[in-house]
């Protein structure tokens, strides 16, 4: 019998939690850009050693949500209206092809899974809980990705994930967003039901482009 290397699942390390605390305190809004963090302070809000904390502190700065300002501290990334702009365009291109590629493949459970997200996505808003509305928006758009079943397409996708996110939260600060957010989702919903491949990209790019002018909006406000 030929030797296989076995790969264990090991317990998350102190960085890892630390990393998946700051960046889930960054998607919430709880820290913030414009404000000068201290990798001490954090270090003992998060219950844990400084070490850990600075290099959870340097891969979120890697990936661009923070940045260290020698000798003072660190801060969260403002959101740019050019990064905005470069997602956006990355994912018409990419979501509108996938919308009208798997209008033919989508099956009565495929689209009793996505009513079930939209109703998911209805009680976070009663709920205003923006993070789970969010993550629910995201389950629906990465659903229609996974079933073209495009390996290198979805990392393209998985690889914007956490920008996807931040810049979700930030468009649907306030309800009448969601309300609407929801309300374009069954429109997509409707045209996926009724087979309409010209239709369903129509409603996937309007929607992407409302919620770009929704979030390029907010930043403008700022």
């Amino acid at each position: 019998m030929k030797d296989i290397n076995i790969h264990i699942p090991r317990a998350k390390s102190l960085k890892e939690r630390a990393y998946d605390v700051l960046k889930e305190l960054i998607f919430a809004g709880k820290l913030e850009p414009g404000t000068l963090y201290n990798e001490s302070r954090l270090a003992a809000k998060l219950g844990v050693s400084r070490t850990p904390v600075r290099e959870a502190l340097l891969e979120l700065s890697r990936e661009g949500m923070m940045y260290f300002i020698p000798g003072k501290g660190i801060m969260v990334e403002k959101i740019t209206a050019e990064q905005v702009r470069d997602v956006y365009e990355v994912r018409r291109l990419i979501e509108g092809y996938v919308i009208k590629k798997i209008v033919s493949l989508v099956t009565p459970s495929d689209l009793s899974r996505l009513r079930t997200i939209i109703v998911q996505q209805e009680k976070a808003a009663e709920k205003r809980d923006k993070q789970a509305f969010v993550k629910a928006d995201r389950k629906m758009h990465f659903y229609f990705s996974s079933k073209l079943g495009n390996r290198q397409m979805d990392i393209v996708l998985l690889n914007l994930r956490d920008q996807i996110e931040r810049m979700g939260i930030k468009a649907v600060e306030n309800d009448e967003r969601k309300e609407h957010v929801i309300n374009e989702h069954k429109a997509i919903l409707d045209a996926l039901e009724r087979g309409s491949e010209t239709d369903a990209y129509e409603k996937v790019i309007a929607h992407l482009s409302k919620s770009e002018e929704s979030l390029l909006l907010n930043i403008t406000e700022e």
